[in-house]
């Protein structure tokens, strides 16, 4: 590895570089030069952070600029490089260092790889560094923290501990309790996501920008346990998922300008932090999934960045210039449209409002009946309707509760569905509908799924929003219990925030199941579980006035070009590319999914590859299984670093059977194969 010294000096300055890669503009916020600096910064503890600074160069003597900071493990030197350099190029240009920070044991900074994600080590580097990055000669003493996903995370999170110099955040798809709103356990149910294999891979890549293999990299990255194993040893909530999450610790303090998107899987966290923060918010939701505004699918897109660049003024540079003054929540009302996986707009408009919740909010509660209706009167005591469980539905909905999906008709054949009579006015819901089950079932253990579904006058059936109701943890999350069979019990659960409009004539559709194959791991035993109508089961929709899309006072603006990283580009990429085969004969399900990349930075070559497969049959749901493989193959100058990996999960009645093994070669030659084994007990999953 390169002494500190070497680091610093390994600064790179792209100055005055300019036309279609451009460092300045227009001479009212477009007008700063910048440079592109790698550099480190030393932690208490001696270990040293790998930053890449975007610095703009100051027109006049002692002139400083505020911070805005993002930490990520995701290896800011070569599979992040391309694409941070859109967003640090932008601020930069407009008066702000921004600071992008590997996390210790991660991309180009030193240390040994966390104990999982969000560590209280992690956590602690970030207010170091913002203390750090205050006092550096160039800032003004103002710091931002900023980011989308594992970036939304650490800044809220950072945001609760007060640092002094930390004025304002924006997260975007963030969340606030991680053992219900993550990739690991959805709803607090199974989830195993490639996410887990990819991060798993890349945290066992070598330190940049030297990559060198030696003895310090196989201890502290390449030998390192898989974090795999680390969250399937927590399957239960408890402090491992609490410590850092927001949700259970005092509200926020810190001004936060959050950003969500209608499919993806953290947007309740924007209503979370809007209803408890005690400083102000600002929210906006749109129809894309996880991605940025400007660019996310599908669209209508907008400039995000422009709003962001007002809510740092103010916060960072003391500019009134009335940011807190506009409406405080925007949100894409979705007008409904039939199920469909490649839109690129989503029909709709967006609609302003002062706070949330929205001025002539209310709810309206539907019950099912046994003749699959839904309606605003309970079913009759005693109605009972049972479903066989068969583990291997619900691959219309796809990996997690976001994404385009296509017709859920053949999800819901394997459901209780309970449908409307066809509207005869437009009915707006905007927020998180409610669900309360009463229910019973033959085993101590199984999972429940509901559906808010849209029903088409054609019979087409789009997916509105859903959720998953791990029963064990019914009465508390912290304490679970089994089910006790035959023995009725109540189920209750928020459906995840969504906005959408059933138009006359469609029918409002409720469908209840106990798989959602492969968004959820199946629990272990066939059988079959009830569902007790009446006055205990019943959806409670939370409807907004119905309005046009015709109020001009919430207009946003059109998407900017992005700045193109001079050092680089994207070569070829090809997917994601995803599969679902079900055998209604046999019973067995398969879920895959497949993609490439490969791009160049500074002359080397970069090439990532993954498959994943999710397999279970409906005969035998404990033997359900995940297998993937990843492979890195990045060539610095003369040297070709190949790392794979392959993860193996089978389960039984009773446990998880864990595989996991790394393979690195260089230039070609077997340089160390590791296996990591274990049997891990199965816990109400």
């Amino acid at each position: 590895m390169g002494s500190p010294q070497a680091m610093k000096k390994l600064a790179i300055c792209f100055l005055l570089i300019c036309g279609a890669i451009g460092c300045s503009g227009d001479a009212e916020n477009r007008d700063y030069e910048f440079s592109l600096e790698n550099d480190t910064l030393e932690m208490r503890d001696g270990v040293r952070l790998a930053v890449t600074y975007y610095r703009p160069s100051a027109k006049r003597v002692g002139e400083t600029f505020p911070v805005i900071m993002e930490m990520l493990p995701y290896r800011k030197d070569d599979f992040f490089a391309l694409g941070d350099y859109e967003y640090g190029a932008y601020f930069a240009k407009r008066g702000y260092v921004v600071a992008r920070v590997d996390v210790r044991g991660t991309g180009g900074s030193e240390g040994g790889i966390p104990a999982s994600e969000y560590s209280e080590a992690e956590i602690s580097d970030a207010e170091e560094l913002i203390a750090k990055l205050s006092r550096k000669s160039w800032s003004n003493g103002n710091v931002g923290m900023y980011g989308l996903s594992w970036s939304a995370f650490n800044s809220l999170m950072t945001a609760h501990r007060k640092p002094a110099a930390l004025k304002a955040i924006i997260a975007a798809h963030g969340s606030t309790d991680l053992f219900y709103n993550d990739v690991h356990y959805i709803d607090g149910a199974l989830h195993i996501d490639s996410y887990a294999h990819q991060i798993d891979t890349d945290n066992a890549m070598p330190r940049s920008p030297d990559y060198r293999i030696d003895e310090a990299y196989f201890r502290d990255r390449f030998d390192q346990e898989p974090w795999i194993f680390t969250w399937l040893r927590q399957q239960q909530d408890s402090d491992f998922w609490r410590k850092e999450s927001i949700k259970f610790r005092a509200p926020l303090e810190v001004p936060a300008y959050l950003i969500g998107g209608l499919l993806d899987g953290y947007r309740d966290f924007v209503m979370d932090v809007s209803r408890t923060s005690k400083a102000p918010v600002i929210a906006e939701i749109g129809p894309w999934n996880h991605a940025w505004p400007e660019y996310g699918v599908p669209g209508p897109n907008y400039e995000w960045r422009q709003k962001a660049l007002r809510w740092w003024d103010y916060w960072l540079k003391g500019i009134d210039n009335g940011v807190l003054n506009e409406p405080r929540w925007t949100t894409f009302m979705r007008t409904g449209h039939p199920p469909a996986t490649d839109l690129k707009n989503v029909p709709g408009f967006w609609r302003c409002h002062k706070q949330w919740p929205v001025d002539g909010s209310s709810s309206q509660r539907l019950y099912p009946h046994t003749a699959q209706q839904l309606t605003k009167t309970p079913s009759m005591p005693g109605d009972i309707q049972s479903l066989l469980y068969r583990a291997g539905a619900g691959m219309g909905a796809g990996g997690w509760w976001g994404e385009q999906t296509g017709d859920m008709a053949a999800d819901d054949a394997h459901s209780l569905v309970y449908d409307s009579a066809p509207l005869t006015e437009a009915v707006d819901i905007m927020g998180m509908p409610q669900v309360r089950l009463h229910v019973a079932a033959d085993a101590p253990f199984y999972q429940w799924t509901v559906r808010l579904e849209d029903v088409a006058p054609d019979g087409k059936v789009s997916l509105v929003s859903g959720a998953a109701i791990n029963p064990s943890q019914r009465f508390s999350r912290l304490a679970p219990e089994a089910l006790i069979p035959g023995e009725p019990t109540t189920l209750a659960t928020s459906i995840h925030f969504t906005t959408w409009r059933f138009n006359p004539g469609h029918r409002i559709r409720l469908a209840v199941a106990n798989a959602q194959f492969p968004m959820i791991w199946p629990s272990p035993t066939p059988g079959t579980t009830s569902l007790l109508l009446g006055h205990d089961t019943w959806v409670e929709l939370p409807t907004v006035p119905v309005a046009s899309g015709a109020d001009q006072t919430c207009v946003l603006p059109e998407p900017e070009p992005s700045d193109v990283a001079p050092f680089g580009e994207e070569l070829e990429k090809n997917g994601p590319v995803f599969s679902s085969e079900r055998d209604e004969t046999t019973g067995t399900s398969s879920f895959s999914t497949s993609s490439d990349i490969a791009w160049t930075i500074r002359g080397n070559k970069y090439y990532s590859s993954e498959s994943y497969r999710w397999d279970v049959k409906d005969a035998t749901p404990a033997d359900a299984s995940y297998q993937g493989e990843r492979r890195n193959v990045f060539k610095i100058a003369s040297n070709e670093i190949d790392l794979s990996t392959k993860a193996l999960i089978e389960s039984d009645a009773s446990y998880f059977h864990v595989t996991f093994t790394k393979v690195l070669r260089q230039n070609g030659i077997l340089v160390r194969e590791r296996t990591w084994t274990d049997r891990i007990a199965r816990m109400y999953q």
